[in-house]
């Protein structure tokens, strides 16, 4: 899976103080390089080579976009649009042409090739054979670790009987590096760092053989959790530790479906699917979450120390595994001192931290898709404590 990157380059006069010289002559095959979207007063950029994402103000896209049609760099005509001095038009036209560049000739960054030199293993701590869809999965894990990471998320989808011809994931330690093996063949290796990566390989892995599809048939796929009826959804988003799971939980102890709780794969319909991974319940909503889900107390306990949070799984329960309409973005955040707010949500902002915290399709036709839909779904923030208010308008906003 890829990682986004995107940046923000403020009005001209603010706009990056440290910047050497750059004099990079354009050419019209560069224009076919970047897709541009105009939101309200700023331009959305996506960089066809590197797949990375750039937000602009009005200002600065306006020299960007004569860098682009110039054989040399527009500082005088900078100068004159802007009403500033050379100097400091040299200095926002360097620091614009210097970023944009970058990107325009960034590679795309590599995918985890297998370590030399490495084999499949043949002996495991334990096997699991999971079944979802219509695929049947047998993860074979190297150590305890390693089972930690991935059998929690998917011991509700355990099969014990006899599977023929299961698709086998093999994923093991050696060298001081994670390994991992789809039916025999070596797909990557990562640092012991780089173990959320491991993770989302092994799920994007898992997403393609159930519903028949290749990386580039997605939109992509977000860190948030996705929970709705039998036919629209809304996507819950914010930083770790704002209550994304937790809200889910409670939504699906009201009568709300989970589609997918922390990997939300979008097709290109920009519809979401149903990923099959528990929710993680954190110590601090256990009491509460326990009344209507009292499998909790009985659940294992898991210290994630690398996370710093202990936590339970929830097995999800799905009323119908389809494609749902995402009628809403909804960064949300459990606040003590908040009853109930919420507001529409500055887009650009939250365009930022979507196309950073993401994996996105390198495909032009699906960026272009991803940057029209994007600019007009509706998108808010909620802050709460009342749990029954946040629910009714969580419904709300799915049945609208």
């Amino acid at each position: 899976m890829g990682q986004q990157k995107t940046r923000k380059i403020k009005g001209l006069k603010g706009c990056l103080k440290r910047m050497a010289f750059f004099c990079v002559k354009k050419n019209q095959k560069q224009m076919a390089d970047y897709l541009v979207k105009e939101v309200e007063n700023k331009r959305w950029i996506w960089f066809k080579k590197a797949n990375t994402y750039l937000q602009l103000e009005e200002e600065a896209f306006l020299v960007f976009d004569k860098i682009q049609k110039s054989t040399i760099l527009p500082i005088e005509w900078c100068a004159k649009k802007f009403n500033i001095s050379v100097e400091e038009a040299s200095e926002s036209v360097n620091a614009i042409n210097e970023i944009t560049t970058e990107e325009l000739t960034r590679e795309p960054q590599e995918r985890n090739k297998l370590a030399e030199g490495i084999r499949a293993e043949t002996v495991f701590f334990s096997r699991y054979t999971y079944s979802f869809q219509a695929s049947n999965f047998e993860f074979c894990y190297g150590d305890a670790k390693i089972e930690t990471m991935f059998h929690p998320l998917f011991a509700h989808l355990q099969n014990t009987e006899k599977i023929e011809n299961p698709i086998v994931l093999k994923i093991f330690v050696s060298q001081n590096a994670y390994h991992l093996f789809v039916n025999e063949n070596g797909i990557g290796s990562w640092a012991f760092n780089e173990d959320h990566i491991l993770k989302g390989q092994v799920f994007m892995t898992l997403l393609n053989y159930a519903y028949a599809k290749k990386e580039n048939d997605w939109l992509g796929v977000l860190h948030a959790s996705a929970i709705g009826d039998d036919k629209n959804s809304v996507l819950f988003l914010g930083d770790s530790g704002n209550g994304k799971s937790t809200a889910s939980a409670i939504a699906l102890a009201s009568g709300l479906s989970l589609i997918a709780d922390d990997f939300v794969p979008i097709d290109t319909n920009a519809k979401v699917l149903t990923f099959p991974a528990a929710i993680s319940v954190k110590k601090q909503a256990l009491e509460f979450l326990s009344i209507r889900f009292p499998e909790l107390l009985k659940a294992k306990e898991y210290e994630l120390k690398a996370m710093n949070k202990t936590v339970r799984y929830l097995a999800p329960s799905f009323i119908k595994n389809s494609p749902r309409k995402i009628k809403a973005l909804v960064f949300i955040q459990f606040t003590k001192d908040v009853d109930f707010e919420l507001r529409k949500m500055d887009r650009h902002k939250a365009f930022q931290y979507l196309v950073v915290d993401a994996w996105l399709s390198p495909e032009e036709k699906n960026a272009r898709f991803f940057l029209d839909w994007i600019a007009k779904i509706p998108i808010y923030s909620l802050r709460y404590s009342d749990n029954q208010k946040m629910v009714f308008a969580v419904k709300s906003l799915i049945s609208q």
